[in-house]
């Protein structure tokens, strides 16, 4: 695989990436900040692909020294991780390099969602900047989703008092997608490391908030042994707070009126909506809310248990809705039709999930 970095200017850097039998295709990323058009960010990108796809990466430009040493324990993680899948990999590139100074810029990634909004708040005195992408949980063709999904986001950075970074890149589909390198398990944090490293100019530190707390920890792309293997001499990679769960997050946003009227945590988004309202992500999102006490301006209550019952909730998933049951009952929420259509839709789904119609 050869990867040759150009740049359009210097707010929009781009790759040309030549894969086996000559297949070739362009991968783009621009921002509202300029941007280091060196091959360094795409060495994060590059690599998962390669080492699924089990070849080497040759990149037509400079690598820093930092981010090629530590990608030998990216690699030696998702190795571990996924052994019959992804296999240990070389890269060589046309020079090497390494920053002394670095940017005083602390940028956190901002979706919208629960754990953003929750890095965004607790860390809110140390962060300087919140990082907005376009192109991973929104389709980079969808305008209309995308469009209001940045609305919102400069609103609540703007009520945060922290300047918005815009990203728009064709990452995810070019890479991930094309590749079918799994977006959650495997490539979202070095999708995320991408823009994180091409914002050098900018950043010295970037927090990618955390998914799951400590007693939750698996295999994912994104993971505090996973994340700082990205970091170059120009950027740490932080992985966010592991102290608190779902609810625990949510319960501490909902005192958050600029969380309570921007978050956006679906990425179903069924016939376009910015919360579908239909999906786990938004169920469990509204319950945690309603559990809290709290009114969310982008998601309705109370909660329909006719909705609820008709849901199909995956194998992966049944586990958390077993435990969103468990936080009804532990802080005493006397919700018996609730309760009633959460269990049905559990034993719906295992009906759905051996005997489909």
């Amino acid at each position: 695989m050869n990867v040759a970095p150009f740049s359009r200017g210097p707010q929009h850097i781009g790759a040309r990436i030549t894969a086996a039998q000559g297949k070739s295709f362009v991968v783009d990323t621009e921002s509202n900040y300029s941007l280091d058009d060196s091959a360094t960010p795409w060495l994060s990108a590059a690599l998962p692909v390669a080492m699924k796809v089990n070849v080497p990466i040759e990149f037509d430009g400079t690598i820093d020294e930092v981010a090629a040493e530590n990608s030998n324990g990216a690699q030696n993680i998702l190795a571990e991780w996924y052994p019959r899948h992804y296999h240990r990999t070389t890269f060589g590139s046309r020079n090497a390099s390494s920053t002394t100074g670095r940017a005083p810029g602390v940028g956190c990634f901002f979706s919208g969602g629960v754990d953003s909004f929750y890095s965004a708040i607790t860390q809110h005195d140390r962060i300087t900047h919140l990082i907005f992408v376009h192109g991973y949980d929104i389709r980079p063709d969808d305008e209309t989703l995308g469009t209001r999904a940045l609305e919102g986001a400069r609103a609540a950075a703007s009520e945060l008092g922290k300047p918005l970074i815009e990203v728009r890149t064709t990452l995810r589909s070019a890479f991930s997608d094309a590749y079918r390198v799994p977006w959650g398990h495997v490539y979202h944090g070095a999708a995320l490391a991408h823009v994180a490293t091409a914002l050098s100019p900018h950043l010295g530190t970037v927090i990618v908030p955390s998914s799951y707390p400590l007693h939750e920890l698996r295999p994912w792309g994104s993971h505090p042994d996973l994340d700082p293997t990205w970091s170059t001499s120009a950027v740490t990679i932080e992985h966010g707070e592991l102290d608190a769960g779902r609810f625990d997050k949510i319960a501490r946003i909902v005192d958050s009126p600029t969380a309570m009227n921007h978050l956006r945590v679906c990425w179903e988004n069924r016939d376009g909506r910015y919360n579908c309202e239909r999906c786990f992500k938004c169920f469990r999102t509204r319950l945690g809310i309603m559990l809290a006490g709290g009114e969310c301006a982008t998601l309705s209550s109370p909660i329909d248990p006719t909705m609820v019952r008709r849901m199909y909730i995956e194998p992966a998933r049944r586990r958390r809705f077993r435990e969103a049951l468990v936080e009804l009952d532990e802080r005493g929420f006397d919700e018996p039709e609730l309760e009633k259509a959460m269990r049905s839709a559990i034993r719906r789904s295992y009906l759905l999930q051996y005997f489909p119609r």
